[in-house]
């Protein structure tokens, strides 16, 4: 089960490269707002030393790359930048204090240095499966650009832990293991942003609520962003069905809260413990609402899209919830 579902880093890393080639990523507001600068550059750097060191990692993203469909990158598109924007706004609220970031299920995500650069007060930490983190401080391991930033020694380890960033091993079902691990490398009154981006959906039900209820009651103050899926609770919503099925079938592998949390009002029950304010939307709303009609326009140019109607049903099965205490 954990082999599968860190192949799902590979399916988010090859959209993400996709997006970037078509142009979708990065956006305007990620480079106004965000202050990005070099997004392209940065993730093809990683994705150059990848091919270096893992032909099969690098064979199975390009692969993925060259058969993305536009309504695919649509999706990319959303989630990332809906996350960078909701990340942004918690560190312009807290732009002269002292904050941490953590990422659990991190994968291959490489928000921590366009971050680490903009915000010199800040501590970002990766937590995710051994073989993930092993893969990914190898590639930062083994470049010049990502050793010069983060500072890295040239001694080599499957981990990195320097003053500001982290990459550690951590089973996010493991509770008590990841609370022990965050009793040594974070602050628990420092204000945290806590991310999980197409993670909980991979966790059992009670795994996964005394993740979150643990994880955010250790910090005083906090906002966890949450970017899944959700099955519909529609009559004739086959979405979730169909989606089981499928990874059942190519993946062997399963989403067992997909069901269960099933549409926005069921989610943010997830975070009900820790939180009374709890904002959640729909992606299909997000587009519509968030995205602005000269944005549109520049998307509708990148790629014709003759799928509106796949993109309406796929857009309003994921969420984005942010939850601060």
């Amino acid at each position: 089960m954990n082999t599968a579902v860190q192949q799902t880093d590979y399916d988010a890393l090859s959209c993400k490269v996709s997006a970037i080639s078509k142009h979708y990523l990065p956006c305007p507001r990620q480079i106004e707002e965000c202050g990005f600068r070099d997004y392209s550059g940065i993730q093809m750097e990683y994705i150059r030393v990848l091919r270096m060191l893992s032909r099969r990692a690098y064979g199975k993203i390009s692969r993925a790359v060259s058969s993305t469909m536009p309504v695919m990158n649509y999706g990319t598109y959303l989630r990332t930048v809906s996350i960078d924007l909701s990340i942004e706004e918690f560190m312009r609220k807290h732009q002269d204090e002292e904050t941490q970031i953590l990422n659990l299920g991190s994968g291959s995500d490489l928000r921590m240095i366009q971050l680490l650069a903009r915000f010199p007060k800040t501590t970002y930490i990766d937590l995710d499966f051994q073989e993930s983190v092993k893969l990914k401080a190898k590639v930062l391991r083994n470049s010049d650009q990502f050793v010069n930033f983060f500072q890295l020694n040239s001694s080599e380890g499957e981990e990195i832990n320097t003053d500001r960033y982290k990459l550690l091993t951590a089973d996010l079902k493991d509770v008590p293991r990841v609370l022990e691990l965050l009793s040594r490398i974070a602050s628990k009154k420092v204000p945290t942003l806590i991310l999980t981006e197409c993670v909980l959906c991979y966790i059992p039900q009670a795994e996964s609520q005394q993740l979150i209820d643990s994880v955010a009651e250790y910090f005083t103050h906090g906002k966890w962003v949450s970017y899944d899926p959700i099955g519909g609770n529609k009559v004739n919503d086959r979405f979730g069905t169909i989606m089981q099925d499928n990874l059942r079938e190519s993946r062997h592998l399963e989403m067992p809260t997909l069901m269960i949390y099933n549409s926005p009002e069921s989610y943010a029950l997830r975070l009900k413990n820790i939180s009374h304010n709890i904002h959640i939307q729909i992606m299909w709303d997000y587009y519509m609402n968030e995205v602005s009609d000269e944005e549109k326009n520049r998307l509708k140019a990148l790629q014709f899209l003759d799928e509106i109607e796949e993109l309406e049903i796929m857009l309003s099965h994921y969420i984005l919830l942010e939850a601060t205490w």
